[in-house]
């Protein structure tokens, strides 16, 4: 039981530290996209959703911390995607061609919740890259909170779609004596 443990709580740390680097390469590099839930979304597949939700929360801890000063406000969004992403795939919402209509369903939510944040709190300006189409559509005559709805949708769907691959890519490339280890906690 002990080992098991040890195994959830490192592979945990990991996927921190993979939500760590994926956000500060977004951020750094001002991409419309985040890929800052890669590891909340492998532990969510893997364990379920109470640790998905500790990852992502402990994750944007970090991130506020150490480079992103928006990131402690979007921890809803991350509590969103730990549960749709534990919750989808244990229902096999991320098999095959289904796995579209998991995306979609975790995008949704995700969406919404992170484009409130970002136009009721930040005014429709955040750290993420984003920021930088809302300005362009705002330029164009778009209203800040339409332009920040159209944005999140957007991003936030191509973001999960990438996310949900890549997961799923990895997960399939773990050896088999892991992945028995994994079942078993």
């Amino acid at each position: 039981m002990r080992n098991n443990n040890t195994l959830k709580i490192t592979i945990m740390a990991l996927a921190i530290a993979l939500n760590f680097i994926g956000g500060l390469i977004a951020i750094s590099l001002k991409l419309p996209i985040y890929f800052d839930s890669i590891g909340t979304v492998l532990v969510g597949f893997l364990f379920g959703v109470v640790p998905a939700i500790l990852t992502g929360v402990v994750s944007y801890i970090v991130n506020y911390i150490t480079f992103d000063p928006c990131a402690l406000y979007f921890i809803p969004a991350q509590i969103i995607i730990a549960l749709c992403s534990g919750i989808f795939y244990r229902r096999g919402l991320f098999n095959g061609k289904k796995s579209i209509l998991g995306i979609i369903l975790m995008a949704i939510p995700v969406s919404f919740v992170s484009a409130c944040i970002a136009a009721y709190v930040f005014g429709g300006v955040t750290s993420a890259g984003s920021a930088i189409i809302v300005g362009i559509l705002g330029n164009n005559g778009i209203s800040m909170v339409l332009g920040v709805f159209l944005t999140q949708i957007v991003t936030d769907l191509l973001d999960k779609i990438l996310i949900v691959y890549l997961v799923l890519a990895a997960i399939k490339v773990i050896p088999r004596d892991i992945k028995n280890k994994i079942t078993a906690v």
